[in-house]
This record gives C-alpha cells, sequence and structure tokens, in this order.
C-alpha cells in the first residue's frame, strides 16, 4: 500500500486531534471513576500483587466482578500502567484511550481494504478516522475504561488481518489470534464475531479456497480450539463466564411478555377464536415483535442524535450519542454505498445487523454500550456521504466548507455538554462522591470501632478498596461474601475489616431502633434529606449535597 507524504501528514493530524480529546484531563473528565472502572482497575492490582483477583482465583479467564462476570483482558491491560505510575483514575483509563486512539489509525487502513475497488478511497479512508476521531459516542467510551474499546479495536483489527490475509494466509493465524482477544475483552462481541466471521467467510470465500492450503486449515482450527480452550474449561466450571449477567437483563428473564401475553388472552375472553388466540398471543410472536421493537430502537432518531442512552453513565446531556450532523450524511453513505454495487456493501450491513444483535436480545434499549461496535461503520458510512455529497455540488469548495461549519458547531456544542455541563450538574451518574468519602474516612476511621455504608449508589466497597490500595491478599481473607444474587445478578460484599455495607439500609429505622454509638455512617442524601445534624457532607460540584456523614458519640 503506497501511500504519499500528505496523506501520512493528514492521518498523522488527525491521530493528534484524536490524541488530545481523549488524554487530556482524564483524571478529571469524566469527574469520577465509575464502579465497573474502578472494579476493573482494583482486579487489576489484586492480579498485579498476588496473581488473583479479588475473589482469589488464579490467573483468571472471566472476573467475577460484582457477579456480572467480566471479561478480564481490559484489566490485564491496566497493570503495566498501574506498575509505572501506581493505582488511580489515570492508570485505570490510559488503555482504553490509548486503544481508542490506534483504532482512529486501524479504521484507515480497514477502509482502505474495505474500499481497494475505488479510485478515492484515500480520501474515503482518511473521512473516516477524523469522524471516528471526533464521534461523542467513541470519545465518551475512550476516555473511560468500559470493556468495549479494548474489544472493538481487536475486532477492527481482526477484520483487518482477515482483508489482508486474503493475500498471506499466515496474517489469517494473527487474524484469528485478534478475533479471540476480542471475545476475552467484552461479551456482546461473543454475538457480533461469529455474524461477522460467517459474512466474511461467505463474501470472500472464493479468495480464501484459493489462499489457504489444507494444512492452513487445520492450523487454523487448532490455533481456534486453543485460543478458547481456557473459556471452555471456565464455562464447564462456571457457566456464566460466557455471557455474564446476560441472563438477568435478557428479555427472557424479563416476566413482563408473559403478563402481557396472558393480559391480552383475558382480554379475547371466552368466545374468542382459539385458533386466533394462539397465533398473536404466544410467546414465539411475543418475543419475536419484542426483539424486533428493541433492535429498531437503535435505529431511533431521537436516540441517535437528540436524547442518547439514558442508562447510566453513558448519556451526553442533552444530546445523542452521534454528532447531530452525521444525520444528513449516514443515510447518503448507505444509499451511495448500495446504489454503486461497493463490493465491501454486504459486510457493512452485515455488521451494523450484528453490532445491534447483542442488545436487540436484552430489556435495557437503546443501548450504546453494547452496540458500541456498530461506531466503526457509522464513521465509514458519514465518511462516504460527506464526501459523495461534496462531490456533487457544482462548487465543491461551498460543500466543504458547508460541512465543516455543521461539524464544527455540532463537534463544539459536544465538548461544551462533556467538559463542562456533565461534569458540574450531572456529576452523579458517574458516581462522583466515593472518592472524597474515602479520603475523608481516612482521617476518622481510627476514632470508631466500624465505617457503616449504605450499599447503594455503585457498589461502594470497591472504591475504599481501590482508594486506599487495600492489600488484595488481606481483602481475600477477611472479605464477608454470601455470593448470593439480588434480582438484578449482582452480587454484594457484606465487609471487610471494620468497613460493613449493608445491603438493606432504612436510616429512619437505625436511627430509632439500632444505632451504633461507635460507628461512623455514610449515608447518600437521598437516603437523609431531613437531617441536618451531620457532622461532615461531602458536595457535588454544583453545590448540592452527596453523602451526609453522621456519628452520635
Amino acid at each position: 500500500m503506497n501511500l504519499s507524504n500528505k496523506t501520512y501528514f493528514l492521518l498523522i493530524l488527525i491521530v493528534i486531534l484524536a490524541a488530545t480529546i481523549r488524554l487530556i484531563w482524564l483524571d478529571k473528565y469524566p469527574s469520577s471513576l465509575y464502579s465497573d472502572e474502578i472494579d476493573q482497575g482494583y482486579n487489576a492490582y489484586s492480579l498485579m500483587l498476588t496473581g488473583k483477583d479479588e475473589h482469589g482465583v488464579y490467573m483468571p479467564v472471566s472476573l467475577r466482578s460484582f457477579g456480572d462476570w467480566k471479561p478480564p483482558l481490559p484489566s490485564y491491560f491496566m497493570i503495566p500502567f498501574i506498575r509505572l505510575i501506581g493505582l488511580s483514575e489515570v492508570s485505570v483509563r490510559m488503555p482504553s484511550a490509548l486503544l481508542g486512539i490506534i483504532t482512529i489509525i486501524l479504521i484507515f487502513f480497514l477502509t482502505m481494504e474495505l474500499f481497494s475497488d475505488q479510485e478515492k478511497r484515500t480520501k474515503i479512508a482518511l473521512l473516516s478516522s477524523f469522524f471516528l476521531s471526533i464521534s461523542p459516542w467513541d470519545i465518551l467510551q475512550s476516555r473511560a475504561a468500559m470493556l468495549v474499546v479494548t474489544g472493538l479495536f481487536f475486532l477492527v483489527f481482526g477484520v483487518y488481518l482477515f482483508m489482508k490475509g486474503l493475500k498471506n494466509s499466515k496474517l489469517l493465524y494473527l487474524c484469528e489470534l485478534s478475533f479471540a482477544l476480542s471475545i476475552y475483552s467484552y461479551y456482546g462481541l461473543r454475538v457480533v464475531i461469529p455474524v461477522i466471521l460467517i459474512t466474511l467467510l461467505f463474501s470472500f470465500k472464493k479468495r480464501l479456497l484459493g489462499t489457504l492450503t489444507h494444512k492452513d486449515f487445520l492450523g487454523l482450527f487448532i490455533l481456534g480450539c486453543i485460543l478458547l480452550l481456557p473459556l471452555l474449561i471456565s464455562f464447564i466450571k462456571q457457566p456464566d463466564v460466557i455471557f455474564g449477567r446476560a441472563k438477568t437483563v435478557s428479555i427472557f428473564y424479563d416476566q413482563g411478555i408473559n403478563l402481557r401475553k396472558w393480559e391480552l388472552i383475558t382480554q379475547d375472553g371466552i368466545n374468542a377464536n382459539p385458533l386466533i388466540t394462539r397465533l398473536f398471543h404466544n410467546n414465539f410472536y411475543m418475543y419475536g415483535r419484542n426483539i424486533l421493537q428493541r433492535f429498531l430502537s437503535h435505529f431511533d432518531g431521537r436516540y441517535l442524535f437528540m436524547i442518547g442512552d439514558t442508562s447510566q453513565p453513558f448519556q451526553i446531556p442533552n444530546m445523542g450519542i452521534l454528532n447531530f450532523t452525521d444525520l444528513f450524511f449516514i443515510p447518503l453513505g448507505l444509499l451511495v454505498i448500495f446504489k454503486k454495487n461497493y463490493a465491501s456493501r454486504w459486510l457493512i450491513f452485515c455488521w451494523i445487523i450484528a453490532g445491534i444483535l447483542p442488545s436487540a436480545f436484552t430489556f435495557v434499549t437503546p443501548s450504546s454500550n453494547r452496540t458500541f461496535n456498530a461506531i466503526v461503520i457509522y464513521s465509514i458510512l458519514v465518511a462516504v456521504g460527506t464526501f459523495y455529497f461534496a462531490r456533487i455540488l457544482s462548487k465543491r469548495l461551498l460543500g466543504i466548507f458547508v460541512i465543516s461549519l455543521l461539524y464544527s458547531l455540532s463537534f463544539g456544542y459536544f465538548l461544551n455538554q462533556y467538559f463542562v455541563e456533565l461534569p458540574i450538574n450531572h456529576a452523579d451518574w458517574w458516581n462522583y462522591g466515593w472518592k472524597q468519602v474515602v479520603e475523608m474516612v481516612k482521617n476518622k476511621e481510627d476514632k470508631y470501632n466500624n465505617i457503616i455504608v449504605p450499599d447503594v449508589n455503585g457498589m461502594p466497597y470497591i472504591y475504599f478498596l481501590f482508594y486506599e490500595k487495600y492489600s488484595p491478599e488481606e481483602f481475600q481473607k477477611r472479605a464477608i461474601k454470601t455470593y448470593i444474587a439480588d434480582r438484578f445478578g449482582y452480587e454484594h460484599v457484606e465487609g471487610f475489616g471494620k468497613y460493613l455495607f449493608p445491603n438493606e439500609f432504612d436510616w429512619n429505622f437505625i436511627k430509632k431502633n439500632s444505632l451504633d454509638k461507635h460507628a461512623l455512617y455514610i449515608v447518600p442524601e437521598d437516603l437523609a434529606k431531613s437531617d441536618t445534624n451531620y457532622i461532615n457532607a461531602i458536595y457535588y460540584p454544583n453545590g448540592k449535597i452527596a453523602f451526609k456523614i453522621f456519628a452520635y458519640e
């Protein structure tokens, strides 16, 4: 692949832009480590010091975590950074940020391969990298340690290696390794990768058969078995390691559909035609319709461009997950790709479908986290759309100016919402306050027999472990755990040392009936709104109280 100096220069500029946006103030924005981030970080710390996760499992292929069984690879990637700069916000988020930046380089080379039959592929590839670099969706995920960025990196790398492997079969071994690593990075990709892989095999079967020998087929099969063997062994011991908490967020776990079915049957009455009733009020129809509705919700313009993902912590205030201007160019890009019969059109189409499938089977939709891998295709579609929009105008410079102006306004709005509005007025979305609580408690804990913290607002025990750099070996010995999952599939730590984390906590009842005179109570504001006799308080950046601290000596 011969690229001009101008192309390399423009790609470097795009990477510098991406790196600046993703690395600057990484410890401050988002304003707090979310519970999933901090849990990965502490498990990485535990693995570094003891070779075991917080539950005492040696070199796990799945982290039990809060009972949601997180893939381990992102935590393993944190270990070198924790070793170099210590356990901190930066060391936890740095791998995700760096992989996000590298993915922007990868999408350039992937687009070059996908559009190898196009004369202007270099410009489309550069635009793909650029639009991924300024994507609000990608920036939000890359600046946080949320598993999906690591998975996306290996997915994109795997598809790129597959395309290159059509000419050099040895690269297919690396392709298989990359796909396997993506499986060890994020659960949703365990659904996405088979669909994409099947699409690749069918789309390029003639070229594969011309490239691979019988020895290659056998070698790839054996390598695949070896790479997935640890996961299979762990699955036999504990089935939850394959899909984690999927069963508790699955639509099949939700009883609402069954209740709705019986409600509709009852409304039909005893005189209704039983054939018609069974035709429209059965599990296959009800679940199928629900899955389709949830799938289509991910193409809702309000979700993509106006409201976004309303699940914590994946929401950007008052905007969607994409730049508003993408609304015009994604459909145009899709239209151009199919109208001009691009060779990659079916891979692009199937990637979008596969990317949304993991979320369509859950009752938490639309979900930007589970469908994050679709950002690659959206960026490519925007690139194609903007390129051809500018090209078909009689005054091309005017088209470029209009596109640049629109994206400058849209991206500027995002920067304000992310770096100003989110940390000031919505810090609670990221469980802000626990770091400040731990720092305050450090100076007071010797005065009390117990520190009592209600187990709400993001598994507080993990914040005490992380910010106190609590000995993993000591925690593995002293932690009080029941391993009984709640109705959402989460398991809770009841305490360690002098820290207690009651899952059922009624502050008004405790004050009247079971107050410990030698304990320090950390109570979220919404559980103690009427109390004014607190000895200290932790405040959100906007001045509102996050936690009240009580002691009765």
